[in-house]
Order: C-alpha cells, then sequence, then structure tokens
C-alpha cells in the first residue's frame, strides 16, 4: 500500500536512521571534489525503515492497566511493544542526528527515559518532553531505574547521580496540568498582572530551580544530585529491595555491593566482594535484581557465576553457574506467583539458563535462545512465560509448561540480525518485501503495510534439530543468500521462489505462500570431460525463474547455465555453444570417427548392410552434426540469467568474458551475443521491452536491445572507463590496474522502473544515479549515505516506493517517489530542474563514444528514512509549486468573505495539497485531463450509500444530562429546560450604535446580486460562471458586428506561442478558443468542488433542485438547467475528467427523476449525454490505437 500524500513528503535533513551519524555523511559529500550537493528537489524522500525491533540496550518493562507494555530501542529512537501479542503500538520521536543513539531505557506511566550520551531525554508518550542535561564531556549513562519520583542515572565511569521526575517539574511542560498546578498557575498569573516587576524577579528566582530553553528551544534541566560513593567504587547496576523505604542496592565494578538511601546520600553498608559474596576474583558485578522475597536480591557477575544473597543478615544463600561458558552475565529475574520460584539468566553467549530456587539445580537450558549476545530477560508477574531481548535483533517470549521443564517458544518480533544485502518487491501489488542475504542466513518477507506480517521463512525444523544437537540454529541453516528470484504466477501450486547461497553448488526451491523451504532442491550435473568428471563442487552464482513459474534458470562459477523444472525439480537441459576449432584437432577428430567408422562395417552385412547403404557421404553428415565442439555459456562465473516478458528468449552475463548471450528459450540455442567490453558485475531485465541493463566493470551501464542484437545506451557512472586488457581474466578481462574512483563508481546492483524508463545504479560511493533511458539524461545522483553504501534496492511494479539495503544497516528502507506523490506541476518546476541538470555528464549510444569528465555532476544528499514517516515534518516540504497570490485572489473572487472561509477553512480535503493545487491544464484543447484528486474523494462519492450504512450507529443517541454551559435554556410547557432561540449573546449590546438591531433571520437574507444566502455555494457559483458566459457571447455578437473575429487576437496569439505537435493540435481543434483558459467562467465551480469531500459533494448536489420530483416549482426546475448546462460546458473541455463524470453520475441518481418530469430537463439531459459520449470515444479511440500499437510491437497481435 502506497503510503499518504501527508506522510510521503519527508523533510530532508531531518530524518536520520538508528545508528546513522548523517552530520558525518553531510561532511563527507561536502569535501568531495567539484561536487555541488543539494538537499531539496530529491527524486526520493525517506519514508520510512523496516525490520528494526530492538538494539543492544536493556528493555523497560511497563504496565498500564491490564495491559503490559514493553520499551526498547531502536537506535536514535524506541518502541512500545504490546507484550500480550508483541504488536507495535507507538513509536517514540527521532532524538535528533547529531545525538548519539539510545543507551539506556526507563519507563514510569506515560514518561519514557533515554540515556543519550551524557544526557536524558524525556518523552511523553511520542513527543519529547525536556532533557536532563549532564555533565559537559561527561561519559555516557549506561543505566537509568526509576525510584519513586526519582530518576537514578550510573554513567560508564560508575558515577551515580539522582534526577527529580515528580509531577510538579514534569506534570505542566506539556500542558498536562494537575488541579493543583492549575491554582499556583492562576495565582502566578493574578501577581503578575498586579506587579509586573515583581513577577519578572520572581520568575528569574524560579528559573534557577526549574527548566531553561536551550538554543534550539528544547527545555532543559541542570540539577542533578551526585550521590557520594566510598572510594573507588565504580557502580554499574542498581535495584530497590522490596520495603527498603528509600534505599538502593548498587553493583560495584569491584565486585561488591552497596546499600545506599538516596534521600540523604548516605552509604548505609558496604558489602565486600571478599565476604560473604563470595566472590574472591573481584570479578565486577553486572546485574543486580530484586527477589520476590525480602531482603533478597539477585547478583550477575562477569565470570559467569550467579548469586543470591541476603542483604538484611549479608549472607549467601546460593550460587548458581550460568551455562559453562564462563561469560557475562547481562540480566537476571525472579519468577512470582504460586508456581515453582524460578530464576531466569542471559548472558553473552546467547543462552537462557533457569534454575529451581527451591532444588538448588538447573531446570532447564535453552541453547541459543539468541543467535548473538543476549541483553534482557524478565518474568511476567504470577506466570511462566519469560521474556527475552538481544543482539539479534529479536524479542522472544518462552513459557516453561512442558512436563519435563523445558519451554517451548510462545511468541516473538524478529528483524534481520544482520545486515541483508537484497531486497525485492514481490508481485504486482508492491505490498510484500523479500529480503536476504546477511550472515544470519535467513530470508524474510517484510509487510509494508503491518509489521506482525513479517515473518522468517523456515528452513525445514531447524529449531527441533538445533534444539536436540544443542547447538544454535544459525548453524544449521543454509549459508548467506548471493541472489533470490520469485514469480508470483505459480504461487499456489509449487515452489515460486528460488535461491543460490555463497559457496553452494545447489539451488533451493521455497514455498512463499507456506513460509518453508521447498522440497526439491536445484542440483546442476558434474562437468564430463574426455579424462570423466572434472568439476563437482563449482558453486551457483545467479538464478532466475521464467515468466510462467514453471522452469527455473541457474548460472554456475564455472561457465555452465542449466535449466529445471520446478514442479520436479529435474534438469531440462544445459546452455551449450558451439566453437571453433584448428585443423589439427579436426583432423584427429576426424582419424578417431573414421577408425570407429572401419568397427561399424564388421557388422553384419559389411559395407552392403542397410546401415552402409543408407550413408552416402560415409558418415560425414553425422560427423558434422555430433562431433561439433561445445562450450559452456560462458568462459568463467555467470554473472546474471535475466528471462523476457514472453518465455522466447534467455539472456545469460558474463563476469568475465563480459559477453551477453541470448538463448532460445525453447530449444536452448544460442541466437547470438552482445560484447559489452568489460567484465560484467550484474544485470537487470524488463521482460515487456526486451532490454537488459548491465553493470560493467568500467563504471557504465549499458542497456541492450536482445530482440535488435545491439546496444543502445551506454550510461555513464563517473569516471573514464578502463582500456587495459589483463591476460589473467581472460581477452577481454578487467585490468588489474585499476583506479580506486572508478571502483567506487562501479554499479553493485541496478535496477529497472515498470514501465522501461528509469535505470537506476547504485555504486559503492553511497550514490544512486537515476537515468531516463529514451532521452538518454541521468536525472539525478542521489547520495543516501556514503558510510552505509547501498547493497540492494528494488523499485515497486507501481513506482511509488523505493526499496534499499544498505552495508552495516540491520533494516529495509523505503523511499517514496516525489514524481508520484506531487502535486501538478511539482516534478517540472524551475527548482527541481536546476537539480535535475547534470550538465555535460551525459549517455550516449555509442561504443567508442566517451562522456565527458563528472566535474559538474549535482548530487542531492538524502539522509536515511526513520523508523515511521513523521507527519509534523511533512508538513514543512511541498513537492510542488505553491499556489501565488494572484491565484488565490482570483480562486476566490465574486466570494463573500464567510464563503471564502468555508472553503479554505471548513472543508478538510481543501486542505491537501491535491485540493489546494490548481486543476491541471490539458496539454491539448479537448483532451481528457485528470483532475489529480485522491481517489477516495470521488470514487468515495460513487458508494455512499454502502459507506454510510457501513458506518451507520448501532444505538440510538442518548439525551444529555444538562445543556451545556453557554447554550441559554429556558423553562417548556412541560417543564423540562428547552434552549432559548431568542437569546442574544452578551456582545450584541456592545456593537449596538444606532438603538435596537432589526430582528431579522440568520439563516436566509436577500442580499446579492445573485441571489440570497438561500442558495448554495454551489448554485451561486454556477450562476456566476453563466453570467460571465452570456456577458462574453454578447461581447462577441458586439465584436461581430463590427467585423472583428473572435479568433483574431487571444486564440492566435496563444496558438503562435505553442510549438511542434501543440501547435497543431490547437489548428486542429475548431472550439480551442472556446477550451482557453482565459475563457474558463466555470474555474470558481471547480474549484470550490475540487475542495470538497465525498460527503461534502454529496450536500452540494442534494441541495440544488426539489427534495419531491412530485412537488418540483419552475424556480427549482430552473435550478436543475443551471447545473445541466455546467456540465454540459465543461465536459467537452476535458478538465477535471474523473471527477467530473463522478459528479454527474452522483446528480443523475439523485436527482433523475426529477428530470423526467420536464421536457426543458430532459433535452437539456440529451445534451449532457451527447458531449459525454462523444468525450468518452475521443478517449476509447485513443486508448484502442495504443493498445494495438502495443500489441503489435509485443508480438501479440495474432493472438
Amino acid at each position: 500500500m502506497a503510503p499518504a500524500k501527508r506522510s510521503t513528503r519527508g523533510k530532508i535533513g531531518k530524518y536520520a536512521v538508528p545508528s546513522v551519524e548523517a552530520k558525518d555523511d553531510e561532511a563527507q559529500v561536502t569535501t568531495a571534489t567539484n561536487i555541488t550537493t543539494k538537499h531539496q528537489n530529491a527524486l526520493f524522500y525517506p519514508f520510512r525503515a523496516l525490520g528494526y525491533v530492538t538494539e543492544s540496550v536493556q528493555f523497560a518493562v511497563n504496565r498500564r492497566g491490564t495491559e503490559t507494555f514493553v520499551t526498547v530501542s531502536a537506535g536514535k529512537a524506541f518502541q512500545i511493544f504490546n507484550c500480550e501479542k508483541m504488536r507495535l503500538v507507538l513509536v517514540g520521536p527521532q532524538l535528533g542526528d547529531n545525538t548519539p543513539d539510545i543507551t539506556a531505557l526507563a519507563c514510569k506511566n506515560d514518561l519514557t527515559f533515554c540515556g543519550v550520551g551524557a544526557d536524558v531525554v524525556v518523552c511523553r508518550r511520542s513527543h519529547r518532553l525536556c532533557t536532563f542535561v549532564g555533565k559537559k564531556g561527561g561519559e555516557p549513562i549506561v543505566k537509568l531505574f526509576v525510584f519513586g519520583s526519582e530518576l537514578i542515572s550510573i554513567d560508564a565511569s560508575g558515577a551515580c547521580g539522582a534526577w527529580d521526575i515528580s509531577n510538579d517539574v514534569l506534570g505542566n511542560l506539556d500542558g498536562n496540568v494537575s488541579k493543583k498546578g492549575k491554582k499556583g498557575k492562576e495565582k502566578a498569573r493574578r501577581a503578575r498582572d498586579e506587579d509586573d516587576e515583581d513577577a519578572s524577579s520572581s520568575d528569574d528566582s524560579d528559573d534557577d530551580d526549574s527548566f531553561h530553553l536551550s538554543k534550539d528551544g528544547q527545555k532543559i534541566f541542570t540539577k542533578c544530585e551526585a550521590f557520594a560513593l566510598p572510594k573507588h567504587f565504580k557502580a554499574t547496576s542498581v535495584c530497590h529491595p522490596d520495603t527498603y523505604l528509600n534505599k538502593v542496592v548498587l553493583g560495584g565494578f569491584d565486585g561488591s555491593l552497596v546499600l545506599l538511601n538516596i534521600k540523604t546520600g548516605k552509604v548505609i553498608h558496604h558489602f565486600a566482594a571478599e565476604g560473604a559474596l563470595g566472590n574472591v576474583s573481584k570479578s565486577p558485578v553486572t546485574c543486580v535484581t530484586n527477589a520476590p522475597a525480602l531482603d533478597v536480591v539477585g547478583v550477575g557477575f562477569a565470570d559467569g557465576t550467579i548469586r543470591v544473597h541476603n542483604v538484611k543478615s549479608d549472607t549467601s544463600i546460593t550460587a548458581f553457574g550460568h551455562d559453562g561458558s564462563r561469560k557475562r552475565v547481562l540480566d537476571i529475574s525472579f519468577s512470582s506467583g504460586g508456581g515453582e520460584p524460578l530464576l531466569a539468566a542471559i548472558g553473552e553467549s546467547g543462552t537462557v539458563s533457569v534454575w529451581n530456587l527451591e532444588k538448588k539445580r538447573l531446570r532447564t537450558l535453552v541453547v541459543g535462545a539468541h543467535d548473538t549476545c543476549g541483553q534482557s530477560v524478565y518474568f511476567f508477574p504470577g506466570s511462566p512465560i519469560l521474556m527475552t531481548a538481544g543482539h539479534d535483533n529479536a524479542i522472544r517470549q518462552w513459557i516453561f509448561d512442558n512436563r519435563d521443564g523445558t519451554g517451548r517458544l510462545l511468541r516473538f518480533r524478529q528483524g534481520h540480525a544482520a545486515p541483508p544485502s537484497n531486497v525485492s518487491f514481490y508481485g504486482e501489488g508492491g505490498t510484500r518485501l523479500l529480503s536476504s542475504g546477511g550472515d544470519d542466513r535467513a530470508l524474510r518477507v517484510f509487510s509494508a503495510i503491518q509489521d506482525q506480517q513479517s515473518l522468517e521463512l523456515s528452513q525445514s525444523h531447524v529449531e527441533r534439530r538445533a534444539k536436540r544437537l544443542k547447538i544454535t540454529e544459525t548453524a544449521l541453516k543454509l549459508p548467506p543468500i548471493a541472489q533470490v528470484a520469485h514469480c508470483e504466477t505459480r504461487e499456489r501450486d509449487w515452489a515460486n521462489v528460488v535461491t543460490c547461497h555463497v559457496g553452494e553448488p545447489r539451488a533451493y526451491t521455497w514455498r512463499l505462500k507456506d513460509g518453508v523451504l521447498g522440497e526439491k532442491v536445484l542440483t546442476p550435473p558434474s562437468r564430463v570431460d574426455h579424462n570423466g568428471i572434472s568439476d563437482t563442487k563449482s558453486p551457483i552464482t545467479s538464478v532466475a525463474i521464467s515468466t510462467c513459474g514453471n522452469f527455473a534458470f541457474v548460472g554456475n562459477a564455472n561457465g555452465d547455465a542449466h535449466r529445471f523444472n520446478l514442479q520436479s525439480g529435474l534438469l531440462r537441459g544445459t546452455f551449450k555453444r558451439y566453437v571453433d576449432e584448428d585443423a589439427a584437432s579436426e583432423k584427429s577428430r576426424l582419424s578417431a570417427y573414421k577408425e570407429k567408422r572401419k568397427r561399424q562395417l564388421n557388422l553384419p552385412g559389411g559395407a552392403k548392410s542397410i546401415w552402409n547403404m543408407a550413408d552416402k557421404d560415409n558418415g560425414m553428415t553425422e560427423f558434422a552434426k555430433k562431433t561439433k565442439p561445445t562450450a559452456p555459456a560462458h568462459d568463467g562465473v555467470v554473472a546474471g540469467i535475466v528471462t523476457d516478458g514472453s518465455n522466447e528468449v534467455v539472456v545469460t552475463c558474463g563476469l568475465v568474458d563480459g559477453v551477453c548471450r541470448v538463448w532460445s528459450f525453447r530449444d536452448m540455442k544460442q541466437i547470438g551475443d552482445i560484447v559489452c567490453g568489460s567484465a560484467i558485475v550484474c544485470a537487470k531485465g524488463h521482460g515487456p521491452s526486451g532490454l537488459i541493463a548491465t553493470a560493467c566493470a568500467d563504471a557504465t551501464v549499458r542497456v541492450l536491445d536482445v530482440n535488435g542484437m545491439r546496444r543502445v545506451r551506454t550510461l555513464r557512472c563517473g569516471g573514464k572507463g578502463i582500456t587495459g586488457v589483463s591476460k589473467k581474466n581472460g581477452k577481454n578481462g578487467k585490468s588489474a590496474q585499476g583506479d580506486s574512483s572508478i571502483e567506487n563508481n562501479v554499479a553493485r546492483c541496478l535496477e529497472f522502473s515498470s514501465d522501461g524508463r528509469w535505470v537506476l545504479a547504485a555504486a559503492l560511493d553511497g550514490s544512486v544515479r537515476v537515468w531516463d533511458v529514451p532521452a538518454s539524461r541521468l536525472l539525478q545522483t542521489m547520495v543516501f549515505s556514503t558510510s552505509s553504501p547501498v547493497t540492494g534496492m528494488s523499485l515497486s511494479p507501481q513506482m511509488d516506493m523505493l526499496a534499499t539495503t544498505h552495508a552495516g544497516r540491520r533494516g529495509v528502507y523505503l523511499w517514496a517517489n516525489s514524481t508520484m506523490y506531487a502535486p501538478q506541476g511539482g516534478a517540472g518546476t524551475k527548482s527541481t530542474k536546476s537539480t535535475l541538470g547534470v550538465g555535460k555528464n551525459v549517455s550516449s549510444d555509442s561504443e567508442d563514444s566517451d562522456s565527458d569528465d563528472d566535474s559538474s555532476e549535482v548530487r542531492t544528499f538524502v539522509t536515511l528514512p526513520t523508523l515511521h514517516a513523521d507527519g509534523d515534518d511533512a508538513e514543512d516540504i511541498v513537492l510542488g509549486s505553491d499556489k501565488k497570490a494572484g491565484e488565490l485572489v482570483k480562486e476566490t473572487e465574486g466570494l463573500s468573505a464567510q464563503q471564502s472561509e468555508d472553503v479554505l477553512k471548513l472543508a478538510p480535503m481543501a486542505q491537501t495539497a491535491a485540493a489546494k493545487a490548481p486543476a491541471p491544464v490539458p496539454a491539448a484543447p479537448g483532451l481528457a485531463t485528470m483532475a489529480l484528486l485522491p481517489r477516495s474523494q470521488w470514487l468515495g462519492l460513487l458508494h455512499l450509500d454502502s459507506i454510510r450504512e457501513r458506518n451507520k450507529p448501532i444505538a440510538p443517541p442518548t439525551k444529555p444530562d444538562a445543556a451545556p454551559f453557554f447554550l441559554p435554556t429556558t423553562k417548556g410547557l412541560a417543564g423540562d429546560a428547552v434552549f432559548d432561540l431568542d437569546a442574544g449573546d452578551d456582545d450584541d449590546d456592545d456593537d449596538e450604535e444606532d438603538g435596537e438591531k432589526e430582528k431579522a433571520s440568520r439563516i436566509l437574507t436577500n442580499k446579492g446580486v445573485h441571489g440570497g444566502d438561500v442558495e448554495s455555494t454551489l448554485l451561486r457559483l454556477i450562476r456566476l460562471g453563466a453570467a460571465q458566459l452570456a456577458e462574453a457571447e454578447e461581447q462577441q455578437l458586439a465584436d461581430a458586428k463590427k467585423g472583428i473575429r473572435p479568433g483574431d487576437t487571444t486564440t492566435k496569439k496563444k496558438a503562435a506561442q505553442k510549438k511542434g505537435i501543440q501547435k497543431r493540435l490547437y489548428g486542429a481543434f475548431e472550439t480551442s478558443h472556446a477550451i482557453d483558459s482565459a475563457t474558463d467562467f466555470y474555474k470558481q465551480v471547480t474549484t470550490h468542488l475540487r475542495g470538497k469531500g465525498p460527503s461534502g459533494l454529496d450536500a452540494e448536489i442534494r441541495a440544488i433542485g426539489p427534495w419531491d420530483a412530485a412537488t418540483m416549482t419552475d424556480d427549482e426546475a430552473v435550478e436543475l438547467e443551471d447545473t445541466l448546462d455546467f456540465f454540459a460546458r465543461e465536459i467537452p473541455s476535458g478538465r477535471n475528467f474523473e471527477l467530473l463524470n463522478a459528479l454527474l453520475a452522483h446528480f443523475l441518481r439523485v436527482h433523475g427523476s426529477a428530470i423526467r418530469e420536464r421536457e426543458s430537463l430532459r433535452m437539456r439531459a440529451e445534451t449532457v449525454r451527447a458531449a459525454a459520449r462523444r468525450q468518452w470515444q475521443n478517449v476509447d479511440v485513443l486508448l484502442q490505437e495504443v493498445r494495438c500499437a502495443l500489441g503489435f510491437f509485443g508480438g501479440q497481435h495474432g493472438q
């Protein structure tokens, strides 16, 4: 699903991704030589990031009412999940491009505290509230702990401090003021009114203890209470034992504990490491957790031991070893409730150990609970469910309800544990994405609509086998995926996804419908020469699937290419090419064949046998047919395989030989080859057009036409090509002496737009270049991130969204196409042209030509998307030209002040960018031109009845107990209170100057030239346009009597300004003078209609004409006549094509019975029908011509 227009207008320079330093990226771009950096008018704007669940920060659990929520870090923002179903409920604000990542989290009610460097950022839900500023140059905060009205923070140096987070301090920062705060605020306001000077001085004194504003307008606090800890004691963790008033237990780096009173700041007791704790090695304390039993805490150490200690008697209760790895214990948790008392721990190994405290023995061990280092563990109160989080970007919940004491996975949320390198949109809907290629060895499906629909495809009971073998799941998974191919056609029948893996000689199939690994494995045959089997383990480097979904193609590193049937998994042929040989080799083979021929003469019958009598040329024909030497598809690695859209040809590309070979799909014979002149790194095809884009090692992208067997475009990626020849890599191999800048400009991944016009190429320097292939022009060079170059990208079938993966980033990033979501004129404004132009860096279709130096290349720097698009930031960027003041005056001309306010303020649809934009002008008179409004604005009008039926209230409205205080009431006849309609406002007395005002209706007036206020706004504007049209016709009649022709002035001047095809079109249309924008008399009507939603349009239409056709008056019939005249005038113009037809359909549905009652209305309706039929015939003829042309050039005219 495409994003809404508001959310896609991302603000450049304010978006950042988790762990992205946008400032450093920008500095790297701006310091490049001879490169101009732009920060506006990017073709693709950041939308959102997918796949981020949690980072390496301990989560914070918060209970609100009956539900439990967990807050996790995602780099520079936090996310809140509902623990019941692990659904994302809230995403925190982006903390800033220049701020470090979140290092600690804590929660209290609606407040979330984020440790960012030495500061603490306070957020209320999704809004940033204030900042607690630490010491300048201080160490980053590693632990936050909420204790009543205090927030305890521990930094990396071991310093411990407390911040006041009481309601008196934070309660009124965002307007959330309590009753007590309201009274104090009102009292202070009155004091300031009495004495401004005293109030100002008091404000200054209050500011010393309260917040003050920073340079960027943020509210900051600087008052922090630091605790005096024992000498050489560095705090690492903190917890609060139950019933210990104002006291916390701190764990130290020296392996000891401290009991601290936070109110007095005094150390009550110091638990020595060598004492009852038994920490003889003085291993640092890594975590401290309170136990359900009184006076008991659990302590985890860096040497992998866990000790349960009684802080009241300073005695050790028991000690455990975590998992035998002697790695750090990072978090522990105690279970509570009526079941077994359990203790769970997680450490750097990713294993979770669960101990029975009653029996003091190990209950179970969850090996590989996380693929990498674990981070957090938490037992839900009164439940055997354990929640864990790790560095593998996953949150999992385990339930320990098995009879043997083991646990099972209950629910989880997970993304890629390692950065993926491949991404592609799946299917024509463009709502799902396939991502793979990371070291986590996973193939994942992401949903662009709902995050909870994302999943990882199963690899045949990996979890069960890993549990039985006591190893991690990653060790049993397939190697990292190198390339993915998919087809939606046969999704319900058999496997429809094929993958090749790094160093793996087999290709694997997947059933995306079931989310599992397929049962068929595609194993290419071994290469056999005259000495026997020579190659059995050549890895597969490229895969492809035919358009029909029946066949899969695989390419090997040794140059072989094979075809398999996906249903059976059997080999269905190998691509072989015939090669020429020298005379000596041919003579040797002929001698061997003659020897074989002599043995054939010894058959029964000898030379007169039937076999020899049929062989007229003594076997030479058979010799030339069967013994002609063949070779693999390529000399070296097969870099890519591409199939066309009609199963006619298959194209294979060679990395070493730099040749694209075209094969027949049916008999697998070679049709021809196209020499690129340089090593081919990757290839991408466009099936409908038969075009292939190849990225070559000389920093060029060559576009090939496989039908014409020629190169049609050579697109330069910057830098000069490498013309040297390397003997090691073959005849046409890449030179070993290459410039590093050329290597950075070589495209690593390519993408074709669905219409075949755009080619996108991503290079190692972090840039993504977009070319217009028919125009042979570089549209733009965008730099997404110099530190994280693009490793994979895919453009959605609707071309509205671009998905990218980046080096070092575990997410999939979505970018909105500005040309799809911009209003009319947004993509072609003058401000955009300066960025889209590239000076001399143009492409060429000549094989020997080379582009000029890339010093004039314009680069547009765009920061990576955030977790979710921010609506507030979206309002700051408008993807189109703003309206001029003169246009606004013209649009509201003829309206009263109240009417203009209704149009501009009260109509919700008028506030959207599409409604504010002027109606698109037809390219030529009479051509159908869309209104470019949201589809729901006019489509909802056609289905308004069903929408109202669906939204009908299920319960009747209830009578309010009391009327609002501001409505005057009086005593009714029945004794109840009713509204006093005659009561006036208090302000009316101030406005009366000349006695008592004349009592008149506030609803019905007769003021105005074109009618009173009883007329609807739509009818008033229609009659205003009709009056202007009548005046224009009278002027034309007067000019005709004087001998002045209508087209002598305006029309000819307009036509003279047109050039080329537009000039001929203007001359072809006889009604060009009537379609001119200067004679658009109903412009105010269409502007008014464009700013209305479906309900508003329905109300406007129903306000015209009679309520009942049987009681229709003459005045009401005239209203319908004026409206029909409006449709008869506007429909032939071609403007707002879909909007006017939807309005006409709804108008006839509402007033059809009334139109049938009068002859005058029927005649006008016939005129409208003729105009609509004539307009649609013009559109239908053009569509049929385009369809026939596409069918002819696509080879489908005979089907």
